[in-house]
């Protein structure tokens, strides 16, 4: 019992949540493999509810949507990223999209900014420059809490009621 209960919990301990990685290329796709119990049209139906849930009119901020095959939308994040002078943080806006391409048991998301702010925060070598140290970091943290929230909402378990009294 123990050992089953050692490799569940090693299973659980090894899926991790992935990331977007910023560069001064940009911002590499990420793919998130599921089992085979999610099908295009599950994971399709969970991406739009995920929608639904973050953004006010959700069918306003749908660019693309190819049902079962590819859900394209626009977002917008009032603190996404800061840049700290004289020990004070200065936070700025930011207009996203976010496309999901869809296929059984596996979506690709890819991160898209309208304007390409980033590409200054780096030397010619790829280094972030100093002083936008904590700018690289607030980016990232901002686009993955959106990745992360959007692989939760693919991942989650519908919750079984008892109501049966």
């Amino acid at each position: 019992m123990l050992i089953m209960l050692y490799l569940f919990c090693g299973f659980v301990s090894t899926q991790t949540i992935p990331k977007f990685n910023l560069t001064r290329e940009g911002i590499k796709p990420v793919v998130i493999t599921l089992d085979e119990s999610y099908t295009a049209t599950k994971i399709y139906g969970k991406v739009k509810k995920w929608n639904a849930s973050l953004i006010k009119y959700p069918e306003t901020a749908i660019r693309v949507d190819k049902e079962n095959a590819q859900i394209k939308f626009g977002g917008y994040v009032e603190q996404a990223w800061k840049i700290r002078d004289n020990n004070f943080d200065h936070w700025y806006p930011m207009q996203y999209i976010i496309n999901v391409d869809i296929k059984d048991g596996r979506c690709r998301i890819t991160f898209e900014m309208p304007e390409v702010n980033y590409k200054i925060w780096y030397n010619a070598d790829g280094s972030i420059i100093k002083k936008f140290g904590d700018t690289e970091t607030s980016f990232e943290n901002t686009i993955n809490k959106l990745l992360a929230s959007l692989y939760s909402s693919i991942k989650e378990v519908p919750k079984k009621t008892d109501d049966n009294w």
